[in-house]
């Protein structure tokens, strides 16, 4: 029989040592087309987006905003309101071409100075609600706050009489003509030291008001900020 050759020895001079299977050779990575497109063309939408932002901040026009502050039932002048020029977004302005529309309307809201005017701050002629009366009355100046009133004030008005005397009414004097009123208007009443203020009032009231009014028997009192009037000139 013959003789059977003996394994190498691991190690041995010459001798590579066996590592087992093969390694198989990466795979070449495939490259994607689609991928690359898709990427392509986010980039050109992002370029194309700057572009229209850019363009779009350089489109600017002229509109209206409020000069100073307006207050609400204050009738408004072409001096309450200048020119800006903005840009262009959708936003709800006013091209300051219609400004005439907009001199002698009434603000409903506080407006602020700067503020970009739009057409629900305004009402055009009819600002009196149905329920509502404008009563004008003239105070002295023992009948009204030292500071000058102003239109969007809010006031209370109460029945005074001279002397202690009797009052148009009948009421005592003191008693509370109107809880808190919108003054529309306020301007000099003529005579030394009186001013004329235009006074929003419910009409159930009007006739003791404008009563009161002729008589010269009405004083008024400012009342805080934000204090809400019994009517206003807009209605929830």
């Amino acid at each position: 029989m013959p003789p059977t050759a003996a394994p190498p020895r691991a190690g041995a001079p010459g001798q590579v040592p066996d590592s087992g299977a093969r390694r198989v050779p990466a795979p070449v990575r495939e490259r994607r087309p689609a991928l690359l497109a898709l990427g392509l063309v986010l980039v050109l939408g992002g370029a194309l987006g700057s572009a229209l932002v850019v363009h779009r901040s350089g489109d600017r026009v002229d509109v209206l905003v409020a000069r100073h502050d307006i207050e609400p039932g204050e009738r408004v002048e072409a001096e309450d309101l200048r020119v800006a020029r903005v840009a262009a977004d959708g936003a709800a302005v006013v091209p300051a071409a219609a400004i005439g529309n907009f001199v002698g309307t009434w603000a409903t809201t506080r407006v602020p100075a700067d503020t970009l005017v739009n057409r629900t701050m305004f009402l055009a002629g009819g600002a009196v609600p149905a329920d509502a009366a404008v009563v004008g009355v003239v105070l002295g100046p023992e009948q009204r706050p030292s500071g000058a009133l102003r239109s969007g004030d809010v006031v209370r008005a109460y029945l005074v009489a001279e002397d202690g005397g009797a009052t148009v009414t009948g009421d005592p004097a003191g008693t509370v003509l109107l809880a808190a009123a919108r003054v529309v208007d306020a301007g000099a009443g003529g005579a030394s030291g009186s001013d004329a203020v235009s006074l929003l009032v419910p009409a159930q009231r009007s006739a003791a008001v404008v009563a009161a009014a002729a008589a010269g028997q009405v004083a008024v009192a400012r009342v805080a900020d934000g204090t809400r009037p019994d009517v206003d000139l807009v209605r929830e």
